[in-house]
């Protein structure tokens, strides 16, 4: 028998925060979808709607029973509608169901309750069964199968108030009028994708979900986005030495040299950390993370100090002793970030360390 050493597993390369030990491995977001109850569902049908109506003129969503087979509408700019039908289903949607809600578009734009709308997409947590996304994908089949379930699926349940028989009059409607490659379906990944783009997705799925990137390095020239900051804080050093000191001078001073690079590496943590919630906080989030970090500075900055880096050093304790509890990035700060934002707030030109 051939003995093989094991290896030990590789770590994602990943920062991993207080969160991720106290709650253990995230749920995936399609297993989280899952889990969502009915009303829970409602609820985030409407979040949805929260991101069509930035992609279309108008969108309007139908409630209660007389809905005649729409549910979330949605304009174009040249009025015509896509109709978005959300439903909660405790399994995949199954090629029956949706028949019935085929139909119900079919007879009521066939009374002319309505126009026939220029799309048509099934939305449900559980996604689609194989059998009716093998239908969607091929529109000839699901008219087929249409109108071969019709008295089985349709005739008696659209309405309750008579029959509706697939009779020649209806049938012809349905060869002239109807597209089924309007026919469409949206995955779960994707309601998870279209759902991360409204301000409702971190409360559904949680931050938890999220995974900060490592920190890059910082390049071995400065940027020109580091120049205001790091032009402080060697005026800072100068202000202790009481002459020059510049990055030319800088390796005579082995204090201040060691200092500068840790100031360069504390930035661009908090650049990442900027860059990291763009993508899933509003846009104000980390400015607003600045202006927490600035009120807390603030008293430290304004007292008297006997040089421009004493001040520094005194500031940068009181950064790194922050505590940003209400925030919503609290779980993915680091002390790096804390004292980063600092110089954040210099290039920015709101602090100084030298008056």
């Amino acid at each position: 028998m051939n003995e093989i050493d094991i290896q030990l597993p590789v770590m994602a390369d990943d920062i991993h925060t207080s969160l991720d030990i106290t709650q253990g491995a995230p749920i995936p977001k399609l297993k989280r979808l899952e889990t969502f109850d009915e009303d829970t569902w409602e609820d985030i049908t409407l979040e949805l709607v929260h991101h069509w109506k930035t992609q279309y003129q108008k969108v309007v969503r139908c409630g209660g029973g007389g809905d005649l087979g729409r549910d979330v509408i949605a304009y174009t700019p040249n009025e015509a509608w896509e109709n978005f039908q959300c439903k909660y289903y405790a399994k995949s949607l199954t090629l029956d169901e949706a028949i019935r809600e085929v139909g119900k578009l079919i007879y009521y734009s066939y009374k002319g309750e309505y126009s026939v709308p220029i799309k048509y997409y099934f939305v449900s947590p559980k996604g689609v069964t194989t059998q009716l996304l093998n239908h969607l994908m091929d529109s000839e089949k699901l008219k087929d199968e249409l109108i071969k379930r019709w008295d089985k699926q349709c005739r008696t349940k659209i309405t309750a108030k008579h029959k509706i028989e697939l009779d020649t009059d209806l049938l012809s409607y349905i060869d002239s009028s109807i597209d089924f490659k309007i026919f469409d379906h949206i995955p779960p990944l994707e309601i998870i994708e279209l759902h991360s783009q409204t301000t409702y997705h971190v409360i559904r799925f949680g931050a938890s979900t999220r995974k900060r990137p490592k920190a890059i390095a910082p390049p071995s020239t400065l940027e020109a986005s580091e120049l205001t900051y790091t032009s402080e804080l060697l005026l800072a050093f100068g202000d202790a030495e009481k002459k020059d000191v510049s990055n030319i001078n800088l390796t005579t001073f082995p204090e201040y040299e060691q200092e500068f690079h840790s100031a360069r590496r504390n930035y661009y943590s908090a650049d990442g950390l900027e860059k990291f919630s763009r993508d899933w906080l509003p846009y104000d989030c980390y400015k607003e993370l600045l202006d927490e970090c600035y009120e807390t500075i603030s008293p430290v900055v304004m007292s008297d100090h006997k040089d421009g880096y004493a001040r520094y050093l005194k500031v940068s304790a009181q950064a790194a002793g922050t505590n940003y509890s209400s925030h919503p990035l609290h779980h993915y700060i680091k002390v790096q970030d804390k004292k980063g934002l600092c110089h954040h707030l210099v290039n920015g030109k709101k602090v100084k360390w030298v008056k």
